[in-house]
């Protein structure tokens, strides 16, 4: 409980301190594509015990594949921009800064930037260390560029 209330602090701070379009840690790497589309960087801020923490940029038109976590709970901060979020058999939400999602355990979803923006967020995933992730297959571009749910 006392990590969950130090992470959600940590990110209202990181929210309200965000530069418009710009990177709050450094984009170290560049996300396989074996598991994304388009261009998206990344930056793993935490990755021990049981707690994931990864900083990402998705640029104008990239998305990651659809995944779920086993067994764990995964959080989407939006710290600035703007882009899709869906979880199967529902509709496709647009997100923007200051959005949090809640992803319950084992729900298949995927997130990425709108073709005109791009995307950088933050996702904390209570995981065990091995297998936090089950990637499934590319999100089709039908799927991309259905219609949105306004929220």
């Amino acid at each position: 409980m006392r990590n969950s209330l130090f992470i959600l602090i940590m990110a209202a701070q990181l929210l309200s301190g965000c530069a418009s379009q710009s990177a709050i840690f450094p984009l170290e790497e560049k996300a396989p594509s074996t598991n994304n589309t388009g261009n998206v960087r990344i930056s793993m801020l935490k990755n021990s015990g049981e707690t994931m923490i990864v900083h990402f940029l998705f640029e104008k038109g990239s998305r990651n594949f659809w995944h779920y976590h086993p067994d764990a709970e995964q959080t989407l901060l939006v710290l600035d921009g703007e882009g899709y979020y869906q979880e199967e058999g529902k509709a496709k939400q647009l997100i923007r800064k200051g959005d949090v999602i809640v992803t319950p355990p084992n729900v298949r979803h995927w997130n990425g930037a709108t073709p005109g923006k791009r995307i950088y967020c933050m996702t904390v995933t209570e995981h065990a260390v091995k297998d936090h992730v089950v990637q499934l297959r590319a999100v089709t571009d039908e799927e991309y560029t259905s219609s949105v749910l306004n929220k």
